[in-house]
């Protein structure tokens, strides 16, 4: 199995032996296209690939046209649509049976949580995954798979600005990359991506010459990204601007945009508009700064909506895949129940188990309540002054320290709007009206007719305390 990667490797499921040629040559014209990142005619092509794997029921094909939609859609920061392919593409991992393209599926919907900055939840999935890698049977593939969630491992702490452990697993994937005796394309594209990275964390980290030194040394790996080779240039761009070169960050800044935005990568085109606008601020360039301000705070918006509609439907998937271990477990337990028709004796036993299974379950959960709270307890300072700030980042922050929070909401109301689940948020945390008035900047009268209007939504008694209920619901099981 090969490895072709933009930024986070992408697996070749063709098996030459049983793919029909017509469908391999579509597959290795998907992967230029990711390369050239252009993602528009990637979908297009998938969805011919998906088709004609559909018409011959060639299974593998079936499974690398649903990734490559989901990976084409993830780039385009289509969350809700790229975890819509993954979904499709679980049944058919599991006829084929391999652990490997289970673990590329999770790596994807770890980059789906990552980019609407849940980055717990895409931690938890890459270091589960990174155990289950271990058991692979072809040593290539396994350090393949290794490299590629320790990459994403390390992009997740780069996004919550741990740089220590961002370093610290970037230097672990370098370790991985040494140990097959070959390099191939996927390991030299795991190498590049984590040397920038570390350029990242230094920059970060105000050392400018160890960034500098990965830069150079990303530059020098025997692979191009093509159209989105703009994170080299990006860093080179905030490299000359820390040593005050001006005219060389802004030059390198131009080629990261006009790359970028082939790659139509706007996540990329935000923060670089950011970034060269603030260097012409600092030179004097009003009309320059201006320009890039203004092209910035009109990208900004329109990617708040696509955030807030990514952010509703994760949340979904979210709830989803809690409930899962529960229709698990209530199918067991019917299981156990019918068998027990076949005699006393048995029902004995299967009670006595019961009884001595929950109270083991208990136990467990008591121990992780414990822990549990202790986090919650570190975390609810930063949250709460989160809120204060009235920082874009607190809804996020607030559903990685809460994660049962909205979905339970979400169950009541399904058409909860991401600024009224932000309000649920600061009554949750016991905010007064005065103090929502005062952090959202609104009228006192304003925010107690809110109040009443959730009321209605959420069903609540004129005679409940909301504060109150809003606890209760949190603490449901």
């Amino acid at each position: 199995m090969k490895f072709i990667i933009l930024l986070f490797p992408v697996l070749l499921f063709a098996q030459p032996k049983i793919i029909p040629k017509t469908v391999d040559q579509k597959l290795e014209r998907s992967n230029a296209l990711l390369m050239d990142g252009k993602t528009d005619d990637m979908i297009t092509l998938n969805l011919s690939i998906l088709e004609d794997s559909k018409h011959i029921n060639y299974a593998k094909g079936r499974l690398a046209a649903y990734y490559n939609l989901a990976l084409a859609f993830s780039l385009q920061y289509r969350y809700n649509k790229s975890n819509h392919y993954l979904k499709m593409m679980e049944p058919e991992f599991k006829k084929a049976n391999d652990e490997d393209q289970e673990i590329a599926m999770n790596i994807l919907y770890s980059i789906n949580y990552r980019g609407i900055k849940m980055y717990d939840e895409a931690l938890k999935k890459l270091k589960k995954n990174l155990v289950l890698a271990n058991d692979l049977k072809t040593d290539s593939v396994k350090y393949s798979i290794r490299s590629m969630l320790l990459v994403q491992i390390a992009k997740n702490y780069i996004e919550k600005k741990d740089y220590d452990s961002a370093s610290y697993y970037s230097k672990r994937v370098i370790e991985e990359v040494k140990k097959p005796k070959k390099m191939d394309p996927g390991l030299n594209t795991s190498l590049k991506v984590t040397l920038l990275l570390l350029a990242e964390a230094k920059l970060n980290q105000n050392k400018i010459d160890s960034a500098e030194f990965y830069v150079k040394s990303a530059q020098s790996v025997p692979i191009q990204f093509g159209s989105n080779e703009f994170t080299t240039f990006k860093l080179l761009g905030q490299i000359h601007g820390a040593k005050k070169e001006y005219d060389s960050a802004v030059a390198n800044y131009k080629k990261a945009i006009e790359l970028a935005a082939k790659a139509k990568n706007s996540r990329k085109l935000l923060e670089l508009y950011g970034l060269i606008s603030g260097i012409y601020e600092q030179t004097g360039q009003a009309d320059e700064e201006k320009k890039y301000e203004l092209t910035y705070n009109k990208l900004n918006d329109s990617l708040k909506i696509i955030d807030e509609e990514n952010l509703n439907d994760t949340v979904d998937l979210l709830v989803e895949e809690k409930q899962k271990p529960l229709e698990d477990k209530n199918n067991l337990l019917l299981y156990i129940i019918l068998a027990g028709a076949a005699g006393t004796a048995i029902i004995t036993f299967f009670v006595y188990r019961k009884i001595k299974n929950k109270n083991k379950i208990l136990n467990v959960k008591e121990q992780e309540t414990q822990e549990l709270n202790q986090k919650l307890g570190l975390a609810f300072e930063e949250v709460t002054q989160l809120a204060k700030n009235n920082d874009p980042e607190f809804l996020t922050r607030f559903q990685e320290v809460y994660p049962e929070f909205f979905p339970k909401l979400l169950k009541i109301e399904p058409q909860l709007l991401s600024t009224e689940l932000k309000f649920c948020a600061l009554l949750f945390l016991n905010f007064s009206t005065k103090d929502i008035a005062a952090y959202t900047f609104v009228q006192p009268q304003s925010i107690q007719t809110r109040k009443n209007r959730l009321r209605k939504k959420l069903n609540i008694p004129s005679d409940e305390d909301i504060y109150l209920w809003m606890k209760n619901i949190n603490d449901a099981v």
